[in-house]
């Protein structure tokens, strides 16, 4: 199941910076700013993913659909969405955006190309490396350092007090991990509300 789901992500990723989707759909490139509520829950995802502001991670310059009927999403576990009805997941679904640098919270991280990253992450693939002049540890490591991260589009309820984004991190055939995120505002804050959704790793 893992080694179908990085295949997936894999596929997706490799298709061009116009068409990371989960299905033979093309996406719609949104052209339109991003939001303050985007921006907010962008970053937060950033901060939750990584430990420290220091560290580095190469984000995909595109988002991708967030499809509520793949494998990768979440989307139908029991919980995940219990009570919350998304206004716009029709359209996110079929979408995706140019991040801006305002979303990056720490000076680690650096808005990538993702076809140009998908090459990269390929000639470091520890399956690849291990045996190759590389130890185990250093072949992870250097993985991990060249893995690319992606973030979905994001769906809102109508009121705008839920928002919902899936993300991954890819960094070899069988190194990877994801999950789909489910955020609360409270007191004009965004913060995660920790909702069952699920999340796969390699």
């Amino acid at each position: 199941m893992q080694k179908a789901l990085i295949t997936a992500l894999f596929s997706t990723l490799t298709l061009g910076s116009h068409a990371v989707s989960f299905s033979d759909d093309k996406p719609v490139k949104v052209t339109a700013a991003l939001s303050t509520d985007d921006v907010a829950i962008y970053r937060a995802v950033l901060q939750k993913y990584v430990s420290k502001e220091s560290a580095n991670l190469n984000i995909s310059l595109n988002t991708y659909p967030l499809k509520p009927d793949s494998p990768m999403s979440g989307l139908s576990a029991p919980d995940c969405l219990k009570g919350i009805q998304l206004q716009n997941l029709s359209t996110v679904s079929h979408s995706f955006h140019v991040l801006p640098a305002d979303i990056l919270p720490g000076p680690g991280m650096k808005l990538v190309d993702p076809k140009k990253q998908a090459k990269i992450v390929k000639s470091n693939d520890p399956s690849k490396t291990i045996g190759k002049n590389k130890s185990v540890g250093t072949a992870v490591e250097d993985a991990f350092a060249s893995g690319l991260f992606s973030m979905s589009e994001i769906a809102f309820d109508k009121d705008h007090r839920f928002g919902v984004v899936s993300y991954s991190f890819w960094c070899g055939s069988l190194c990877g991990n994801g999950s789909t995120l489910v955020f609360e505002k409270v007191d004009g804050v965004w913060k995660n509300a920790t909702r069952p959704c699920g999340g796969w790793v390699s």
